[in-house]
């Protein structure tokens, strides 16, 4: 008897949460906030009340929370915390407050973004990841969403050990039941980063670079607008965007809706990582040559822009131990930077990040506009 009353319980309050939530498209939607469905993903405290409170009564929820929370710590442990401390000392002394921070080929990546340059006022992702959706945990039973929650921290294995997304991996994990894009992985690095989510949804770019909101078939693209969780409700408004589009010299050329979209934002600091050395090649010259004659600062590793291009542009200060590409891309082993190194000059690197994610043989450069 007490464990029939206990089954129907615990049916009444699955009903409960299912018959309350919505995905966030329509009307409904505004009964679960996306700032509720981020904290969920990240494994921190919902707001009083919210719809998805019952979920916490589910162990595959507590499961995910005790494994993400596991996961946020060893990460914060292990390689944040140090990137943060060396961009309080290396970085953002010599860059101000910029208003812009422009990260190519980097994909969701908000999370290195945000602990490397905290703060700014708007943030342009791009990647070549599909844009994904929100579940509908509506029409999910709880093995349905304890797989999808797992799923979700699947897909940051290569980021949270690496730094990086790997975008084949992401691609395969993409194809399958669960997270189907990125969208998920915004709303966790938000709420992981200290952010609070006041809106989101789907863009698109009209012909000029105009930012316009779409619905998820039209979008290409995605907004974010957040505020920093600790500042309250006297915090400064944040966007982030991230921009699914080709930046090769076919897509990113003089007139496109990208590069008018950037136009309309000069300047800011840019940062590159594990860039798969596109830069290195003549098919993406046009974006090269862009981000040195319109960003003001740039931190990147050796996959970015070549170092001898860079130096033309830039005063550039060397970090970390270079030592060549690794196999995947050894035909661009750079000779200038062994020339750099071997001198003495680069200042010590307390982290790992880029394809060299070992502390003892990865590199960061940093150029101030000449």
């Amino acid at each position: 008897m007490i464990y029939q009353i206990l089954k129907l319980k615990r049916i009444a309050l699955l009903l409960a949460v299912f018959l309350t939530f919505s995905p966030q498209e329509g009307a409904a939607q505004q009964k679960v906030s996306y700032n509720d469905i981020a904290r969920l993903f990240a494994g921190l405290p919902l707001s009083p009340g919210n719809p998805l409170e019952g979920l916490m009564a589910l162990p595959s929820v507590n499961q995910h929370y005790a494994e993400t929370r596991a996961l946020t710590k060893t990460w914060r442990d292990s390689r944040l915390k140090q990137i943060d401390e060396w961009s309080r000392t290396e970085i953002r002394p010599r860059i101000g407050r910029p208003t812009v921070m422009k990260y190519m080929f980097g994909g969701p990546d908000f999370v290195h973004a945000a602990t490397m340059f905290p703060g700014v006022p708007e943030y342009i992702l791009v990647g070549m990841e599909p844009l994904g959706a929100v579940p509908d945990f509506s029409t999910m039973n709880e093995a349905q969403v304890g797989e999808y929650l797992k799923h979700l921290n699947f897909t940051l294995r290569d980021i949270s050990r690496r730094s990086f997304f790997i975008t084949k991996d992401m691609r395969t994990d993409f194809e399958g039941e669960g997270v189907n894009g990125v969208f998920p992985i915004l709303l966790y690095f938000a709420a992981m980063t200290g952010h609070d989510v006041l809106e989101a949804g789907y863009v698109t770019l009209g012909a000029d670079g105009g930012v316009v909101k779409a619905s998820a078939a039209d979008g290409t693209g995605l907004w974010l607008r957040l505020r920093a969780t600790a500042g309250g409700a006297a915090a400064p408004e944040q966007n982030l965007y991230f921009f699914k589009t080709d930046l090769s010299n076919a897509g990113f050329k003089p007139g496109s809706s990208f590069k008018n979209f950037l136009d309309s934002r000069p300047g800011g600091v840019g940062y590159l990582k594990a860039a798969s050395f596109l830069m290195h090649t003549e098919d993406f010259s046009n974006i090269r040559n862009f981000l040195v004659g319109d960003l003001d600062y740039i931190l990147e590793d050796a996959s970015g822009i070549p170092a001898d291009f860079l130096e033309l542009y830039y005063n550039v200060s060397y970090y970390g131990n270079y030592t060549g590409p690794i196999e995947m891309f050894s035909e661009y082993d750079q000779p200038r930077l062994r020339e750099i190194y071997q001198s003495g000059v680069a200042k010590p690197l307390p982290f790992g990040t880029g394809y060299r994610y070992s502390d003892a043989d990865a590199v960061q450069f940093f150029g101030v506009k000449k």
